[in-house]
């Protein structure tokens, strides 16, 4: 689904979005004539939902915060009634078992980030704990296990991760190819 098209050297919202009730009410809401407004919120929208996003590293509050500052919202920016029924409309426009699938993925190889940072945190309270009464180091020494275990495992997952995004890029472009390397449009037959 696109959400934006180039009109000479700008970019607008893509006029197709009218049709879906949910788009059309948010491109209303923003009176002025350029849709200024309304550009600006899509492109909030695509970055903090759609998978292809450069933002989908983060989670989404650190997501929510660097889109803000790069798209050069407002700080206090709040989602109105219109734009979460945006959103929702648009997350469940792109759910596929595969788009499902990477989703999943992602997050769970955030929280590994996450369990990684925590872990490595609490190794360094050990070692540098000056109790005399507690050594930490065999403590210090099972959690490295631990770390070197997940640090193990982690290539697989990073694997997976880039197949799955190989496989919903592939189910998005399903293209026909046509004879001399070229495709067909959206509505050739």
């Amino acid at each position: 689904m696109k959400l934006f098209v180039m009109e000479g050297f700008s970019v607008t919202v893509d006029p197709e979005l009218r049709v879906i009730k949910e788009f059309r009410e948010l491109i209303a809401e923003d009176k002025d004539r350029t849709k200024k407004n309304a550009t600006d919120w899509f492109a909030y929208i695509y970055h903090m939902v759609d998978y292809k996003s450069p933002y989908q590293m983060y989670d989404e509050k650190e997501r929510h915060i660097r889109v803000l500052k790069d798209l050069k919202m407002e700080p206090g920016f709040k989602t109105t009634t219109r734009m979460k029924a945006a959103i929702k409309k648009y997350r469940e426009l792109q759910v596929t078992p595969a788009v499902r699938s990477l989703v999943t993925t992602r997050e769970a190889l955030q929280a590994a980030e996450r369990g990684i940072k925590a872990l490595n945190r609490k190794i360094d309270e050990l070692l540098v704990a000056d109790d005399d009464e507690f050594d930490g180091t065999a403590d210090a020494i099972k959690l490295i296990e631990k770390l070197m275990k997940i640090a193990s495992e982690l290539p697989n997952v990073v694997k997976v991760v880039g197949d799955l995004e190989e496989r919903v890029k592939q189910e998005q472009t399903a293209e026909t190819k046509l004879r001399g390397g070229g495709s067909k449009g959206l509505f050739e037959d």
